[in-house]
């Protein structure tokens, strides 16, 4: 089962709201980057990964990470779909999901993956700066709290 087989459309529609009223900006410093699935409502465009992740949130009291969502920002855009609402992948074309290497049928080994350039072992990903990450969520507004431990919004 699902982490988010515990979220249905009004915890959605919460979290959604608790964005427009946060302003969005500091999901994004904790999720560490913007998501190539958006969720499409009333005209307006949220990350569906942090949206679902709110939700979530709501329905359990644990908000999730992108880390905790099986499927990263597609496992959230299925379930946000499942739930009725509209998705827009913006995902780069040509983008492929990562797989694991098949056997080979004859010796048994795995078969050596393919990669690029850009992809390749020495050049190593940009990771965000750990600072960037805030580590503590407040339990009501679901904002990064800062390091006094005091909700600036609740509090």
């Amino acid at each position: 089962m699902s982490l988010l087989n515990s979220i249905d459309r009004d915890h959605v529609l919460t979290a959604i709201e608790t964005w427009d009223t946060a302003g969005g900006g500091n999901y994004m410093l904790v999720r560490g980057g913007v998501s190539t699935h958006v969720l499409l409502h009333l005209g307006r465009e949220y990350d569906a990964a942090a949206i679902a992740g709110i939700a979530h949130g709501l329905a359990t009291g644990r908000t999730l990470t992108p880390a905790d969502i099986p499927g990263g920002s597609e496992g959230a855009s299925k379930a946000l779909t499942r739930l009725g609402f509209e998705i827009r992948d913006d995902s780069p074309p040509g983008a492929s999901k990562s797989r694991l290497p098949t056997a080979n049928k004859r010796t048994g080994t795995p078969r050596p993956t393919r990669t690029s350039r850009a992809a390749s072992p020495s050049t190593p990903r940009p990771r965000p700066a750990a600072s960037d990450k805030p580590d503590v969520l407040c339990p009501r507004c679901f904002i990064a709290v800062p390091a006094t431990g005091i909700c600036d919004t609740c509090d």
